[in-house]
Order: C-alpha cells, then sequence, then structure tokens
C-alpha cells in the first residue's frame, strides 16, 4: 500500500461509474482505515450514503418505508462501489460567519474569498471540514437502487431530502476541480453528521446524509487542507471495461447537487 502521505485522496472507481450503473463491488469498510481517518462515499447497490470521521465509517440510510434517516455504524464487510478516503489534517482554519452557504464555500475554495499562498484554488483538490453550529443542513439519503440496472441518477431521483434546522454536527468533504467532473464530482462534495443529541432513540442519536445546502450558525468552523497526490483505483473487470464513461455532466449535477 501506498504511504498515507497527509491529505493524500485515496478514491476508488469513479462518479461516470455509478451513473452508468456499476455500483455492487469495492473495497470493505474494515479497509478504509489503511488509507486515512475521514472520508465519503456510498454503499452496494447505492445503499445509503457513508462518512468517515476520525477513523469510524457510518452508514446513513433510511427506515424500511423510506420516512425516516437511520444512521449507524458501517459493518465492518459492507462494501464501497465508489469511497475518497485521506488522512485529514488539516493546514488552515478560518471561523465562519453566520449564514455562511454551499455556494459561498465553493468560490471559497476557488479563491474568491481564499487567502492565497497555497491555500487552494480552482485547480486544486481540498478536503474540509465544518463543525460546529448550523442553521440549516439540507441533506438527502439515497437508495438503495431498485434493480440492477437503475443507476445514480436515476436512484437520487427518488431520493427522500430532509432539512436539518438549529443542528450542531460534522460535514466532511471534499472540494474538486470541475475539470475532474465524471471522475468526481466537480465543486464541492460533502457528507453531514450531527453530533449526538440529548434523546435515548435511536433515530435521535445522529442524523445525516449527503448535502445539498446548508447555512452556518454563530459557531461553525472551516478547516481543510490542500492534496498533493491523488490515487484512483479501478474495479478493473469486465463489467468496468464495458461501461460508456464518458462524463455525463447534467446526469451528476443532477444527482449530486
Amino acid at each position: 500500500m501506498v504511504s498515507r502521505i497527509p491529505n493524500d485522496i485515496f478514491q476508488f472507481s469513479t462518479v461516470s461509474a455509478l451513473i452508468a450503473g456499476l455500483a455492487t463491488s469495492g473495497p470493505q469498510a474494515a479497509q478504509l482505515t489503511g488509507y486515512g481517518t475521514h472520508g465519503l462515499g456510498t454503499f452496494t447497490n447505492l445503499d445509503g450514503e457513508m462518512i468517515m470521521l476520525d477513523g469510524k465509517a457510518w452508514h446513513m440510510t433510511t427506515s424500511s418505508d423510506g420516512q425516516l434517516p437511520i444512521v449507524k455504524p458501517a459493518g465492518a464487510q459492507q462494501m464501497l462501489p465508489f469511497v475518497q478516503v485521506t488522512k485529514f489534517m488539516p493546514a488552515f482554519r478560518s471561523a465562519l460567519s453566520t449564514g455562511f452557504s454551499k455556494d459561498e464555500l465553493v468560490d471559497y475554495f476557488a479563491g474568491a474569498g481564499g487567502e492565497g499562498g497555497g491555500t487552494g484554488g480552482p485547480n486544486s483538490f481540498v478536503p474540509f471540514s465544518v463543525t460546529g453550529s448550523f442553521k440549516s443542513v439540507n441533506v438527502r439519503i439515497a437508495g438503495p437502487r431498485s434493480h440492477e440496472r437503475e443507476n445514480l441518477a436515476e436512484v437520487t431521483a427518488r431520493a427522500k431530502k430532509w432539512d436539518l434546522k438549529d443542528v450542531k454536527g460534522t460535514m466532511f468533504g471534499v472540494a474538486s476541480p470541475e475539470w475532474m467532473q465524471g471522475v468526481t464530482v466537480g465543486g464541492v462534495h460533502a457528507h453531514f453528521l450531527s453530533d449526538e443529541g440529548e434523546g435515548s432513540g435511536a433515530q435521535e442519536v445522529r442524523k445525516g446524509g449527503h448535502v445539498l445546502g446548508f447555512e452556518t450558525g454563530e459557531k461553525a468552523v472551516l478547516e481543510w487542507a490542500v492534496t498533493g497526490r491523488y490515487h484512483l483505483g479501478f474495479p478493473g473487470d469486465e463489467n468496468w471495461e464495458n461501461l460508456d464513461l464518458m462524463a455525463d455532466t447534467a446526469g451528476i449535477r443532477k444527482a449530486e447537487g
């Protein structure tokens, strides 16, 4: 295995492969800590969202009727047909103003609000976290797909969405250059996990999902780093070779928000 250099990104498969319908196998959740501490991805058959924080992978899915968000530790043998992992060691930190949004974060990393001097830009990969209070976090949890040919865009089109209000938690994601659209998600791709709640019920402990939008509260902190190396692994089987992997930009934008 390649040495874990801080903030290097290890990725398995591509977003275009998910759009084309390849979503059955990949590395197991138990293997992820060999590559980093933080990450995001999806599970076999697009069954929910994965966020990894401080070496622990979480499975964000829905109840059997699709109405309630369920957050639980990922099973050690659960496979991820798409995943990004990094040994996250932030080099930069900034307190965010109340109401800071996803669109502003995109501009920040592109340089409109950045500090210059190696803090990122439109051609950089930027792993980041936002922690603290949020006025709102708009999330969705997709899947699982209903049949093997159903692709990412189709699954996310019927995904349940929630608007989490006045919540504390951690958002982790990767901001990627637009020219990498299809290999990954160009722009900001992030998942969110709330802090442990006060309630005793299973659904009250954690909430989260794929981030469609957000607004920060009074106390939120952005931490980030700039990636020096990007490692990409492939399924490498017959199903992979038979895919049309030309980037479906419109499909990715529709699926990923």
